[in-house]
């Protein structure tokens, strides 16, 4: 008995693997047409379609067409303006943009430009570098900094042994306390150039100074060519 149990599980499990769904999973406007005519070739003589549930099946039928007609319509117009966006963004190559990203590219040695500004006066405040993997390089105390103030990212493009970083993406974080030792909000901004337009991940990624992936979505202002000056103060730290 149980090999005779034991062999029938087998077989039903090597069916059941070999059992492959067909056709399709959804219909077509050619499916429904199908249907009906299907419906009306085998009615029965004695007892035909009524032709109020023929004309209300034709109303269904043709609403579908036109509601399929109007997606595809809606389908071609948005491809239509999502290259027409694409297009206007090549048109940022070589533009000096600024964004809200807390990002700064090293090339040849030199970080970009950066900035952040605190919510309010701050007792303390840390600066944190980051590599693309995460790894701390570099760890600044900037003491005490006032509110409403945008700063300007002091980094050498050092490490806290003094040696030059690489060149690439690098990630900053500004940690801030008050007197009674809650967090501070931080407010980052990041300029460069556009050097690049990525459209491959299906949304527009723009490259900044050769590095830096920048969501359209953040960008803030953009300016041609040269780095746009805004008001800023230096803050000064030393090694942490």
């Amino acid at each position: 008995m149980t090999t005779v149990s034991s062999l029938a599980s087998v077989t039903a499990q090597d069916t059941s693997q070999q059992i492959q769904t067909v056709g399709k999973s959804k219909l077509d406007r050619n499916d429904f047409m199908n249907l009906l005519i299907t419906q009306m070739q085998y009615q029965d003589p004695l007892q035909p379609m009524q032709s109020s549930d023929m004309a209300s099946q034709l109303a269904q039928f043709s609403n579908m067409e036109a509601t399929m007609e109007m997606a595809d319509n809606v389908e071609q117009l948005l491809n239509y303006q999502k290259s027409q966006n694409n297009l206007q963004l090549l048109t940022l190559l070589g533009k000096e943009v600024s964004s809200t990203a807390n990002m700064v590219a090293v090339n040849n040695g030199e970080p970009s430009s950066a900035t952040f500004s605190l919510a309010g006066a701050a007792d303390s405040c840390s600066v944190t570098i980051k590599d693309a993997s995460g790894n701390v390089v570099r760890t600044m105390n900037l003491g005490g900094l006032a509110g409403d103030t945008t700063y300007q990212l002091s980094w050498d493009g050092t490490t806290n042994a003094g040696t030059k970083v690489d060149d690439g993406p690098y990630q900053f974080v500004v940690s801030a306390q008050d007197a009674t030792g809650k967090d501070v909000d931080v407010e980052y901004r990041s300029s460069g150039t556009v050097t690049g337009v990525d459209f491959s991940s299906g949304t527009a990624t723009l490259t900044m100074d050769n590095y830096l992936p920048v969501d359209v979505s953040v960008i803030t202002s953009v300016a041609d060519g040269t780095t746009s000056t805004t008001s800023s103060s230096t803050a000064t730290g030393t090694d942490g």
